[in-house]
């Protein structure tokens, strides 16, 4: 793995902008592939002001953990991570719930919660010494530039300027994706107002596994298991509510939060910093372009509810990377219109299910029309006692309405 900062002889196969969470696991799956790989990022993934591999936590579904298994990467991911063994979904203000065990289908855990550092550490470590691959860092992403046969980019690390091509160009850069922007690809923006505050506490009780969704007025509240005696928190608020919340002292912050949690977990207590960060759903126009495509929040960032952003991603890139290898066998190049057509058509349907069932959530929970909070109420209820319906919504949840193979689509048939 190199990191310098010399010109490049040659164009890239694959050239990827941004070694978050999507950038880095899209760089592992083409490992083995005979591509050559470029990987853009602009902070060092050890560096304290990396945003991607911080104490944060990310959830990943069941089907994600295979997924991970495929890759190589689940051993080096699996002793921090803590699994979801159970979920409680409930509202606030009323009595109506609904839950769901890992029993019930078949598998030892719902998911697992896992810090976006041990993401990090597992991923760049794979990339390190791979000779098919140089990791560009510090570095960042400043102009593009069309030619016939590639994409060819500029990048800066402080004074000094880098020109990169590449016969496949992949945006992972994030909700404000300078790539998108550079490429001209429009995007749909749905503003919620709120803010997610997030943060580490213990629990007064163990968790024993039990991840909680709770939808409270202002928005929704996620508790989950990230360790023996510790939970993470996601909790989306109000935009106005969330800043008080955070300039708030911790006595208050958890006086506020225990309310609207109750007392399930006992008290909770020694919060671990908190962050705030504003939720939209961002939506690209297209997710590919002449020799580009955008994946992660580049080209889909969802509301934190239910926890399918990553997960989406990790699909998404899952089959963009099978596609180039069975591409490269073919004689195809990276950049191949066709082959990015099909994929972007492959997962068209996936990512409208996903983007509308986390939005509809959002939407569903945050009405405060009179009689809409009794009929959610008798929703969960109900739900809870029909074992196929909720069934379904679980198993698509966990990932498991798709399998791997289907992931994993041949390309259409033709000459290349």
């Amino acid at each position: 793995m190199s990191q310098s900062a010399g010109q490049a002889d040659e164009p890239y196969d694959v050239l990827v902008v941004g070694g978050g969470l999507a950038g880095a696991s899209l760089a592992h799956a083409l490992l083995g592939s005979g591509l050559r790989i470029g990987l853009v990022e602009a902070v060092a993934p050890g560096g304290a002001d990396q945003p991607s591999y911080d104490e944060r936590t990310t959830a990943i579904s069941w089907g994600s953990r295979q997924l991970f298994e495929d890759l190589g990467l689940w051993s080096a991911m699996q002793r921090e991570a803590a699994p979801i063994l159970r979920l409680h979904v409930s509202q606030q203000g009323s009595f109506g719930t609904t839950r769901v065990h890992c029993d019930d289908y078949g598998v030892p855990a719902l998911g697992y919660v896992l810090p976006n550092r041990a993401l990090g550490q597992a991923l760049f470590a794979s990339l390190a010494d791979q000779p098919e691959v140089e990791v560009i860092c510090p570095a960042r992403f400043e102009t593009l530039r069309t030619r016939d046969d590639a994409l060819e980019i500029t990048t800066r690390d402080g004074q000094a300027t880098r020109t990169l091509s590449a016969r496949l160009l992949v945006g992972a850069d994030g909700g404000r994706s300078a790539v998108r922007e550079a490429l001209g690809i429009g995007s749909r923006v749905d503003d919620y107002h709120q803010k997610a505050i997030v943060t580490q506490l213990r629990p007064g009780r163990d968790h024993e596994g039990q991840a909680f969704e709770r939808f409270c007025p202002g928005g929704p509240l996620a508790v989950l298991p990230s360790g023996p005696d510790r939970c993470a928190v996601v909790w989306a608020l109000a935009s106005d509510v969330a800043d008080r919340l955070m300039a708030a002292d911790d006595e208050t912050f958890l006086a506020e939060l225990q309310a609207a949690f109750g007392w399930r977990l006992g008290r909770l207590t020694e919060p671990a910093g908190r962050h705030a960060y504003p939720l939209l759903r961002l939506l690209s126009r297209h997710p590919v372009a002449p020799r580009a495509v955008l994946v992660g929040n580049a080209a889909h960032n969802l509301h934190p509810a239910a926890a399918q952003g990553f997960n989406l991603t990790l699909r998404d890139v899952v089959l963009l990377a099978s596609l180039l290898r069975e591409g490269r066998a073919a004689g195809r190049e990276a950049g191949d219109a066709e082959l990015l057509r099909h994929w972007a058509d492959a997962r068209a349907a996936d990512q409208a299910r996903v983007s509308g069932f986390t939005d509809g959530i959002v939407r569903l929970f945050s009405n405060r029309l009179p009689g809409v909070s009794q009929a959610r109420a008798l929703g969960l209820t109900l739900l809870d006692s029909l074992p196929a319906i909720k069934q379904g919504m679980a198993r698509r949840s966990m990932g498991l309405s798709m399998d791997r193979a289907n992931i994993a689509q041949p390309l259409p048939d033709g000459q290349p």
